[in-house]
């Protein structure tokens, strides 16, 4: 033994000794055999192998390509689809949903209206791993014109009180800004300029601004395809004047998709790619608003994740009630399905930051795109040393985008978590 290691104490040498000894794939998961649709946008990879280690990816081959270390925990996943986690990028988020959105695959969510106070401890919480959920961007509260639409909104009335509410969401730790219907171009200009000294993108759902002066003015996204109509018609003041009143303006702008041709439709769909505008479609949205109608709506099964008490989500009757809905309406906005499609199709074929058609395009949507929209490039795609957050499906996605729902477990920041097991702590 030379004269250093006789100068350490026993409990070095042995430590030393333990570490030689140490298998070097301990901590390490490899997962063996899937299908995996790595959110690039490149063809499935059949038998692949993923390489999993303190929360990332640190390898991405195929079987047999790259050794797995002594020590790995291997896992065979042979028949399975490997996807990236999902990305929700337009939630309004409460505590109660955290776990239901693991279950679902949704390993990220954005957040774009919620309490100041409790969306911003909220974000901590998820993101500092104290409660399990995905984790969180967050707008906090959105900011509207006076009065506002939501009590719990900052209301503007003024450019200095822009400027201090884009202030006031720098300072708390907002990812994002959210505008709101009643933001006027005169309040939308000393917005966007404090909005770009602090480096905080601005997401807009429009009422009284159209999509194309929002676009050109800064704005990131564009929530809902909100606007888009206004920006399609020669006289868009009817609906700017609409959405004095909320429900009345959301009522008018839905039907008036149905007036458009396709034309105008392509037409405004290229102008507002060239802008480089992120569109958040929210398709699902739109479709449960044609079908308020159908009695069958709350029945069902992804409904049985949703506590009773949610209101939020299972109060139809009294969104139709307020909202003074009737057969008319639902009729008018059915027939507005086909142009919105038809819209997001244009959009993306024109370059503009979405994705439509098939279910690859669909995932796609929903992870790495999502993620540029979110400025996360860790995020959204299985690669090495991106996060190891990924939904293992019983079925592939490629053929049946359905599929997607048919999940085996999720793995978010390298934890694997089982739905069943998450569906039983909320069952009693």
């Amino acid at each position: 033994m030379n004269g250093h290691a006789a100068r350490l104490p026993l409990r070095a040498i042995v430590a030393l000794l333990f570490a030689a000894c140490k298998p070097p794939g301990e901590g390490m998961i490899a997962l063996e055999g899937a299908t995996l649709i790595d959110g690039s946008g490149r063809d499935p990879v059949k038998d692949a192998l993923l390489l999993v280690k303190n929360g990332h990816i640190e390898a991405v081959a195929r079987v047999n390509e790259v050794q797995v270390p002594r020590g790995a925990e291997r896992i065979s996943l042979v028949g399975k689809t490997i996807i990236p986690g999902l990305i929700d990028a337009h939630t309004h988020v409460e505590r109660w949903a955290t776990l239901r959105y693991v279950a679902w695959g949704v390993t990220t969510v954005r957040d774009v209206h919620s309490d100041n106070d409790s969306a911003f401890v909220l974000k901590n919480d998820l993101n500092l791993g104290s409660v399990l959920g995905p984790r969180m961007f967050t707008a906090g509260a959105m900011i509207d014109g006076a009065p506002p639409t939501y009590a719990n909104a900052t209301a503007v009335r003024t450019g200095a009180e822009a400027r201090k509410a884009v202030d006031q969401r720098a300072i708390a730790g907002a990812d994002w800004v959210k505008i709101y219907t009643r933001i006027t171009p005169e309040l939308l200009r000393p917005l966007m300029d404090e909005a770009a000294v602090l480096r905080l993108p601005v997401a807009a759902h429009l009422g009284k601004i159209d999509a194309l002066t929002a676009a050109r003015a800064g704005v990131a996204s564009l929530e809902h395809m909100a606007g888009v109509v206004q920006a399609a018609v020669r006289n868009p003041a009817a609906l700017f004047h609409a959405h004095d009143q909320f429900l009345r303006g959301w009522t008018q702008e839905e039907a008036a998709w149905g007036t458009l041709d396709s034309a105008t439709v392509a037409r405004t769909a290229r102008a507002l790619a060239q802008t480089h505008v992120a569109i958040v479609p929210t398709l699902v949205l739109h479709d449960m608003l044609s079908r308020l109608d159908v009695p069958t709506l709350l029945t069902r099964p992804e409904m049985a994740d949703v506590p009773t008490e949610a209101a939020s989500v299972r109060d139809v009757a009294g969104l139709r009630r307020r909202a003074g809905w009737g057969r008319a309406d639902f009729a008018a906005f059915r027939r507005s399905r086909p142009r919105q499609n038809q819209f997001v199709r244009e959009f993306q074929r024109a370059g503009g930051l979405i994705a439509a058609g098939s279910p690859l395009d669909a995932i796609a949507a929903a992870t790495r795109r999502a993620a540029q929209l979110l400025r996360a490039d860790s995020l959204g795609q299985l690669a090495p040393r991106k996060v190891a957050d990924l939904v293992v499906l019983n079925r592939n996605p490629g053929a049946d985008i359905t599929a997607t729902r048919d999940i085996a477990w999720v793995m978010i920041r390298g934890r694997i978590i089982h739905p069943d097991s998450l569906r039983r702590t909320w069952a009693h």
